[in-house]
């Protein structure tokens, strides 16, 4: 193995790790939701948020701790093999490795709270959330706002950035593959549950969306410090990248908020015969789109976390 491999393979474990993130945070979100209303179907969907739930902690845990130990071994110079004394030191004498140890016991907080209960609907949320809210805590401390130091106006500008991500890409995520699917085959007697979560999950988009705005120009301000870094600098290029995919998402779910929600609500609260709403099917395509988007906008935050800033080595 070469720096290279190394590198990507780290890159690409952040990338997962943020994926498991954003999945965690939509299916909390969208079992409280479907909560509100319970049935048989409504029950089952719970099921898979919760088996969602545990998959993505469990992910996040695992990508997490390989990307560190990738990140051990390229600061020490060494194989993976051989990079153990390196992780151990890491863990030990700096920051980094403090503020990666708390978020590992945070996260690993989250699998267990996963594993210990059977869901219908997912239960102890508000613990879950205070560790979630920890992990994200924790990896604001790890990157490049804790130069500004701890618990700083940065941090907590990262922090908030971080959950607003988490929760607009987990809800497009967890609906799009997790709810969608099951909304098609919903009895006539969920529609209107089925509605009420459309509206909280449109609801939520937007509000997370004004969040990410307001701290993701913040962020940008201080990370590129001048215009020119935006186009002139490997991190303004990529940051270019990460906005040019977030204002593509906005523009999908504009057009799913404007045009797709009002027939799709109308049918949901009219349609009496057990056949899914045909509204519904293109609603579920232009998020199937949006998801995609999304995803690479999580590939592109991974890149940023572990990019150099302007002007640094």
């Amino acid at each position: 193995m070469n720096d290279g491999f190394l590198g990507g393979l780290r890159l690409a474990m952040v990338a997962l790790q943020n994926i498991g993130f954003a999945a965690l945070v939509g299916a909390l979100l969208c079992d409280t939701w479907l909560a509100r209303s319970h049935s048989r179907w409504q029950a089952g969907v719970s099921m898979r948020l919760l088996l969602t739930l545990r998959i993505a902690s469990l992910t996040a845990l695992a990508s997490s701790a390989f990307a560190f130990w990738i990140h051990c071994a390229l600061m020490s110079e060494s194989t993976l093999s051989e990079a153990g004394p390196a992780v151990r030191s890491m863990l030990l004498e700096t920051g980094f490795g403090h503020a990666w140890l708390a978020g590992a016991a945070f996260m690993l907080g989250v699998v267990v709270l996963s594993l210990v209960q059977s869901g219908k609907p997912i239960r102890l949320k508000p613990v879950i959330w205070l560790a979630f809210a920890g992990v994200a805590l924790s990896r604001s401390h790890a990157g490049h706002p804790v130069d500004a130091g701890a618990f700083s106006i940065p941090v907590w500008a990262d922090w908030m950035h971080f959950l607003a991500i988490s929760v607009w890409v987990g809800i497009v995520l967890v609906t799009t593959y997790i709810v969608v699917p099951r909304v098609l085959n919903a009895p006539a007697t969920d529609r209107a549950n089925t509605a009420a979560f459309i509206q909280s999950l449109s609801g939520a988009a937007t509000f997370a969306l004004f969040v990410l705005f307001a701290t993701g120009a913040y962020n940008a301000w201080r990370g590129v410090a001048t215009p020119e870094n935006l186009w002139t600098s490997a991190y303004g290029q990529i940051l270019l990248l990460k906005l040019a995919l977030v204002v593509i998402a906005v523009a999908l779910g504009g057009h799913n908020r404007f045009f797709g929600m009002p027939p799709l609500l109308a049918s949901l609260k009219e349609l009496l015969s057990e056949s899914p709403p045909r509204p519904l099917k293109r609603f579920a395509a232009v998020l199937h789109v949006e998801s995609i988007v999304l995803a690479g906008v999580l590939v592109a935050a991974a890149i940023l976390v572990s990019s150099p800033l302007p002007g640094t080595t």
